[in-house]
C-alpha cells in the first residue's frame, strides 16, 4: 500500500452499502463515491478508469449495493475466493441477485441465490 487507508475496520455484520476487503481480509467501511480517495491510498499507479478496478487489481475487493435494485455488486481480484463475505452482505441488504466481476480475467459471476453464494457453487454458512 502507498498510503493510509482513510475508512475505519468494519465490526459486525457488514451492514454498510458500500465495504472493501482487504488482501489481508481486513474489512472497512467506504462511504459511497469514496472509492477514489481510497485508490488514491492504496494504488500507486492507476491501471483502469473504474476506482474498484484498479483496487481489484490491486488485491482489495469491493463490495457494493446501490438500495434501488436487489442485486448486490462485487468487483475482486481472481483470487478472491471468500463467498462467505458475498453471502453475509447479501443477507444484509435482502439481496435477490449477485454480479462478481473478476479482475485482472474479466470473468463475471451470476447468482440469483446469493445467500447461498461460492465461487465453486451454491454454499452455505
Amino acid at each position: 500500500m502507498t498510503g493510509q487507508v482513510p475508512f475505519p475496520e468494519l465490526t459486525g455484520r457488514p451492514t454498510a452499502q458500500h465495504i472493501a476487503v482487504a488482501p489481508d481480509r481486513t474489512v472497512f467501511v467506504v462511504p459511497s463515491g469514496s472509492h477514489d480517495r481510497l485508490r488514491t491510498a492504496v494504488v500507486s499507479e492507476s491501471r483502469a478508469a473504474e476506482p474498484s478496478v484498479d483496487l481489484a487489481l490491486s488485491g482489495w475487493s469491493c463490495l457494493q449495493s446501490d438500495g434501488l435494485t436487489d442485486r448486490i455488486n462485487v468487483d475482486a481480484p481472481d483470487e478472491f475466493t471468500d463467498g462467505r463475505i458475498v453471502r453475509q452482505f447479501a443477507r444484509a441488504h435482502d439481496a435477490g441477485s449477485v454480479a462478481v466481476a473478476r479482475h485482472p480475467s474479466g470473468e463475471v459471476i451470476r447468482s440469483t441465490e446469493p445467500r447461498s453464494f461460492a465461487f465453486d457453487g451454491p454454499a452455505t454458512d
